[in-house]
């Protein structure tokens, strides 16, 4: 793309409108009911929703929706996934027991199944994590005025933000139902989203 392509992904959201927080509605614009949902849509899992899967936490009506659509995995979550068994300590006593089931995770998905953020989406997806950590999480400190500890917490929030606005943006650009338990940060980037379908759970008890 030519800088005029991506300065038009970019200013899709003028951070010069967004101005203040953005006020909190909880998760009211999300749907919650699997039925409500077109039956030939495909599903987008959050990161949260692989996790509660190994967990047991997933719940036995999400389980069914997922079961009966066709499953594009993301790859930003999948990196998530990576990146949580990549940084477990070899040496820790709990390390035998997490790693192998994220490992068998990721051995039952296949390539051709995998999904990627267009560049697009990687450019509006950093407007967004950028208006948002400003806005919401109050992350435009200049950095001179932080503290080490400060300074490593905003990138890793802002980090944050962007996979979670990257996700968010793959799945609408795949025409996906999103399947999550992150209703806080979902129904602000829905704000933003232009026809994202979000399915929002409550985890069960294990």
């Amino acid at each position: 793309p030519n800088p005029a392509d991506s300065a038009k992904d970019a200013l899709r959201h003028d951070p010069d409108r967004v101005t203040r927080s953005l006020p909190a509605r909880g998760a009211a614009g999300l749907a919650r009911d699997p039925a409500g949902f077109g039956p030939d849509l495909p599903v987008m899992l959050d990161t949260t929703a692989y996790v509660d899967q190994l967990k047991g936490k997933l719940p036995a009506a999400i389980g069914r929706f997922i079961a009966g659509r066709a499953l594009l995995h993301c790859s930003i979550a999948l990196q998530e996934i990576a990146i949580s068994i990549g940084i477990m300590d070899p040496a820790h006593p709990d390390t035998g027991r997490h790693r192998p089931p994220l490992l068998q995770l990721l051995e039952t998905i296949r390539q051709r199944d995998c999904v990627a953020p267009s560049p697009a989406a990687w450019i509006e997806a950093g407007m967004l994590a950028g208006i948002l950590a400003r806005t919401q999480f109050g992350l435009a400190r200049p950095k001179g005025t932080l503290t080490p500890d400060q300074a490593c917490c905003q990138r890793g929030e802002r980090r944050r933000l962007l996979n979670d606005a990257l996700i968010f943006l793959t799945a609408q650009e795949q025409g996906a139902v999103l399947v999550t338990a992150n209703g806080k940060d979902m129904e602000v980037l829905r704000r933003f989203g232009r026809g994202a379908q979000v399915l929002l759970y409550r985890p069960s008890p294990p």
